[in-house]
This record gives structure tokens, C-alpha cells and sequence, in this order.
């Protein structure tokens, strides 16, 4: 992460073993890409739960929270992948978080 925001957005999701390879496919070659397009998004790490399972956290840099109030431009087909792959997510949370003034 570049350090030059003051918020990050979390989002971590549980799914299907057997939906692990698309669901990083999709992640790596649309989502992510798509994201960090969009104005105020600043950088991108993901991560998996370190016993194997099939848990991802992503921490999206932002400028400022504001930026994750905005869904971008999506096509029809883009919202059409996105619900498929959502709807056999067992779990899923997404929060913004503030820098804390020191």
C-alpha cells in the first residue's frame, strides 16, 4: 500500500472450495483491475486465511472513504458475473475504516 490515504476498505469472503480458482481469476483479471480504475482507489492487497481455507481478505487503499461510496461504471455482463459469483459466497463483510488521528 502507498501510505497516502486515510481509509481502507476490508472486504473478506468465504466460498466454496470449489469456487476458488474463478473466484481468483475474476479478482486478478476484472474486479481488482476495475477497482483500482475507479477515482480515489490507491492500491490493492488480498490475502488468504492462513489454514488453507477458503477465506480472501482484501484491503483496498483509499484517498479517503468517500471513495468507497462509489460503484463505478459497470456493464450489464459485469454485474451479471458478479452476482453469480456472489450468490454462492457463504459469508461475506465489507467495511470502510478511518485513519486514526495520532
Amino acid at each position: 500500500m502507498s501510505g497516502k490515504g486515510n481509509a481502507i476498505l476490508v472486504v473478506e469472503v468465504e466460498l466454496p472450495e470449489e469456487d476458488i480458482d474463478e473466484f481468483n481469476r475474476w479478482y486478478r483479471e476484472e474486479h481488482g483491475p476495475f477497482k483500482l480504475a475507479l477515482p480515489g482507489y490507491l492500491g490493492l492487497r488480498r490475502f488468504r486465511a492462513q489454514d488453507g481455507s477458503a477465506r480472501f481478505l482484501a484491503l483496498y487503499e483509499l484517498e479517503t472513504a468517500a471513495a468507497a461510496d462509489d460503484p463505478g461504471p459497470m456493464s450489464p455482463e459485469d454485474i451479471a458475473t458478479m452476482q453469480r459469483l456472489m450468490s454462492t459466497w457463504k459469508n461475506w463483510k465489507r467495511t470502510v475504516w478511518v485513519e486514526v488521528e495520532q
